[in-house]
């Protein structure tokens, strides 16, 4: 599964595809300055949310609350027919105010073969986002204390966000044959995902092998 991408956030690029999907990206967000980055499992990352008329960037920390102690954050999500999500988290699936979308320029599968990371990233100029949720949790997580040089575990208010992942298209299949994310490149799909509702889920389908290319095969 997928527990490390990199993001360079084009502002401009974003406001331009949300824009298509009639969604405006708010001053504030453009105003925002996002250095390029890796996101690793139980880190901070930049995510796209909407308010219904708009949409604006907000930074949460990837991964929905462990099931058990000692596990570890739910960072990928598959099966939205589990009893964990329509028990536990059902009420985050559908809604749109709980939809988010992860931009992203290269994603990595760790690769078996090479024992290292394989990078993959879309085709083409548009730019590429991961379909995610969100959720708000109250609980303990790791996070930076002044005078620390790690971080440490503290009880607090958060925000999580995972994303969806599908079966793996015929290039992230010899890698990683059990799933790859689900990847949006398409304005009106963007849209459609942060509208909500059940009829979106169609969009947990793999992104057709032509669109994605692996880049670099070890980290």
């Amino acid at each position: 599964m997928c527990n490390l991408y990199h993001h360079s956030l084009d502002n401009r690029a974003i406001f331009d595809t949300l824009s298509q999907a009639s969604l405006k990206l708010d001053e504030a967000s453009r105003a925002r300055n996002f250095a390029p980055d890796y996101t690793g499992a139980d880190q901070d990352g930049p995510v796209i949310i909407s308010d219904g008329t708009g949409a604006k960037i907000e930074t949460m920390r990837w991964g929905f609350p462990a099931v058990g102690d000692g596990k570890r954050p739910i960072t990928n999500i598959r099966n939205l027919d589990s009893r964990w999500w329509q028990n536990v988290n059902g009420a985050y699936l559908k809604e749109p105010e709980y939809r988010c979308l992860v931009s992203f320029d290269r994603f990595a599968e760790w690769d078996k073969v090479s024992k290292g990371n394989a990078w993959f990233k879309t085709t083409g100029d548009a730019p590429s986002f991961f379909a995610g949720i969100w959720r708000p949790w109250t609980g303990e997580r790791l996070k930076a204390v002044e005078g620390k040089k790690r971080r440490q575990r503290e009880t607090d208010e958060w925000r999580l966000y995972a994303f969806l992942t599908t079966e793996p298209n015929s290039i992230v299949a010899p890698i990683h044959p059990k799933a790859m994310p689900v990847i949006l490149t398409d304005p009106h799909e963007c849209g459609e995902w942060l509208a909500g509702g059940v009829g979106s889920l169609r969009i947990q389908r793999p992104l057709p092998g032509d669109a994605l290319e692996l880049i670099e095969q070890r980290d």
